[in-house]
């Protein structure tokens, strides 16, 4: 071991000591815990999505339990009108001020004075989120971390198994199962209406199929169509069903959307910028298909269960994050690829793959079966 990881292990210890010898660590075991504090601040939106299925799996585990969610971010809007969440704590970003961040946990831990069980999931585990959660009173830190010294049940993540089987192994950590759960998105009836209001100023008529497209991602990552596959398949559905086509993004892909948008024929809307995270939600819960790359706006899609055509680069393992085995989705990739090359395109999806598992899911799923705008 480094001298440098020799000190981290040494510090991090002294603190663990610490904390027990002021009675702020809790030995009694963990499946009598009834109070549950999740610390939530992911780099990225599909690794919230991704935690949010441990909600119902503690609800049902443990009858009568108590959740908080201190979060920011990605985690705080994810997080933001849970049913099952009963106090959202706003923290500033512990990356950025772990300090500060765990004076406000402090102030606000609504189970000061009781045990409860802090949980850090998969992209959670970075050492200043663990450091948020310092002399909150009577916990035990359970999950995924990098400081397992500070923990009472650190979990190994398995590569295997996808993000949420990862997070639900926290249950069996904390001495209970699980079976497994959905991710879940919540909106407001401002944020429905919103979404309808949207709807209705593009143009979309009662009864209308409503296709959304998500045709940009990462630029850091290697996960993109081409333009005018995207064009064909657009058409595909106008000339075909009918169809709206909504295109979705961020407000700095709004000018490349247009770039997809111009050659294609009435029917079509660019709403790239236009909504917050649960307005997004909203917007796809209205939806009837959708046409997405593997990218954050796809796990949105998926917590309200829209049925989606998945196009997926060959080099990603899909078991971590693709929802593998259910009807609603059809996943379309290349041959495995054990390395990304270089100026990577999914060119190994054509445009005849999508528009046949749009038939197929369209047939499954028809129209009309999901909320539409009055």
């Amino acid at each position: 071991m480094k001298l440098r990881s020799r000190l981290h292990a040494f510090t991090f210890s002294a603190i663990a000591n610490l904390e027990r010898g002021r009675g702020f660590s809790d030995e009694k075991p963990l499946a009598d815990i009834k109070d549950f504090l999740l610390l939530q601040h992911p780099m990225a939106l599909g690794t919230a999505v991704h935690a949010t299925p441990l909600i119902p799996a503690l609800r049902e585990a443990v009858p009568g339990c108590r959740i908080a969610v201190a979060a920011s971010g990605f985690g705080l809007n994810v997080f933001h009108n849970h049913p099952g969440v009963d106090w959202l704590i706003e923290t500033p970003d512990p990356l950025r001020d772990w300090w500060g961040a765990a004076r406000v946990l402090r102030r606000k831990n609504p189970f000061r004075g009781g045990r409860f069980a802090v949980i850090t999931t998969r992209g959670n585990d970075r050492t200043k989120v663990c450091l948020q959660s310092l002399f909150l009173g009577s916990s035990a830190r359970v999950g995924f971390t990098e400081v397992p010294q500070l923990y009472r049940t650190p979990v190994d993540y398995d590569p295997a198994r996808s993000m949420i089987a990862n997070n639900l192994s926290i249950l069996q950590a904390l001495g209970h199962r699980s079976r497994h759960f959905e991710p879940q998105m919540f909106f407001s009836t401002v944020d429905m209406n919103y979404a309808k209001g949207m709807l209705a100023e593009s143009g979309v008529e009662a009864g209308q199929m409503i296709a959304v497209f998500v045709t940009q991602t990462s630029l850091t990552q290697r996960k993109s169509w081409r333009r005018e596959r995207f064009q064909a398949v657009a058409k595909f559905l106008i000339d075909r069903y009918n169809a709206h086509v909504l295109f979705v993004g961020t407000e700095s892909e709004r000018e490349i959307i247009e770039g997809v948008r111009q050659v294609l024929p009435h029917g079509t809307s660019n709403l790239a910028g236009r909504t917050s995270l649960a307005q997004m939600t909203a917007l796809l819960s209205l939806c009837d298909v959708g046409v997405t790359l593997d990218t954050g706006t796809l796990h949105i899609g998926r917590a309200v269960q829209l049925p989606m055509v998945i196009v997926a680069p060959a080099w990603s393992p899909p078991v971590q994050w693709l929802p593998l085995g259910d009807e609603r989705y059809r996943i379309l990739m290349g041959a495995k690829l054990d390395t990304c090359p270089p100026e990577y395109v999914i060119d190994e999806v054509s445009v005849d793959h999508v528009t046949g598992a749009l038939r197929e899911l369209i047939e499954a799923f028809p129209p009309g079966q999901r909320g539409q705008p009055e």
